[in-house]
């Protein structure tokens, strides 16, 4: 079982191209003071496909070691090729994480009975817990609701999905789909509270890189069926979760990590680029 709450997607810190273990355990103890529920490291928000695998290994173990079982850690695991995305779930087993976040592969598009091999298998992989990511504006297909009802009767250790669409609908037909105990995370901020309005247990989170506090007020409240007080909550951060994707995520988050002193660069790894003058402007508004 995969527990409710708040999950932080986080960002892997740079300087000078190179991983800073400083402001990384700066970030992982920032996140376990404020109680959230799990850190996610690796994963899109932490630029996994520009890691090689030595940085890859160091930021699980780092991690592992930093959070010292005070909070859950989860690796990003998916990846293209399925070879790759076994050898990542078998060393972050070997590490000693938490459980695994399989994204669904992306650019080579496979079907749904392709999905179903892929997730299966990195799930035997492990006897840890498994989240699906289905994030088809990233990967371009999306995991079928019946391939997460196949999946979820199937492999025990599959408990969760991270929703990264703005489908209410599909986040319905997922609840009537799989068992009680499937927890169903939203994977953008702002549909948080509309996707817990229908069963959902949370949200693996990018603002929570900023504001763990708040966006875990958000959930908390919606947990309790309180909507009115989660809406009062997400109100207060609303301004700044609405420009963390003025540009491509992780630019937005990484420049206010930075200017709020977290990190020490906000520099992002090649292609990803760096933010325009006019998405600066609006991010200074708000740092």
């Amino acid at each position: 079982m995969v527990e409710c709450g708040v999950y932080t997607a986080l960002v892997t810190p740079f300087i000078d191209g190179e991983l800073s273990h400083e402001c990384l355990g700066k970030l992982i103890d920032f996140q376990i003071e404020s109680a959230v529920a799990g850190i996610i490291v690796c994963g899109t928000t932490g630029e996994a496909p520009t890691l090689s695998q030595g940085e890859y290994e160091d930021i699980l173990h780092y991690a592992v070691e930093r959070a010292a079982v005070r909070t859950k850690i989860f690796a990003g695991v998916g990846s293209f090729d399925t070879k790759q995305a076994l050898n990542k779930t078998k060393l972050a087993h070997k590490l000693g994480l938490d459980g695994m976040l399989a994204v669904t592969p992306y650019y080579n598009k496979p079907t749904q009975i392709g999905l179903v091999e892929y997730f299966r298998r990195i799930a035997d992989a492990t006897d840890k817990p498994v989240i699906l990511y289905s994030v088809p504006s990233r990967c371009a297909i999306e995991i079928a609701v019946d391939t997460v009802k196949t999946l979820a009767s199937e492999c025990k250790n599959i408990r969760a999905i991270k929703e990264a669409t703005d489908s209410c609908a599909r986040v319905d037909a997922l609840r009537e789909a799989v068992p009680a105990d499937f927890a169903i995370f939203s994977g953008n901020d702002s549909m948080t509270i509309p996707f817990m309005s229908l069963g959902a247990s949370g949200v693996v989170s990018v603002a929570s890189n900023l504001l763990p506090r708040e966006m875990s007020a958000t959930v908390e409240h919606a947990r309790r069926g309180d909507f009115a007080k989660a809406l009062g909550e997400y109100r207060k951060i609303y301004p700044l979760v609405n420009k963390l994707f003025i540009e491509t995520n992780p630019l937005p988050i990484k420049y206010l990590l930075h200017k709020r002193g977290f990190i020490k660069s906000s520099e992002c790894r090649s292609p990803l680029g760096r933010l325009c003058e006019k998405s600066i402007a609006e991010l200074n508004k708000l740092a």
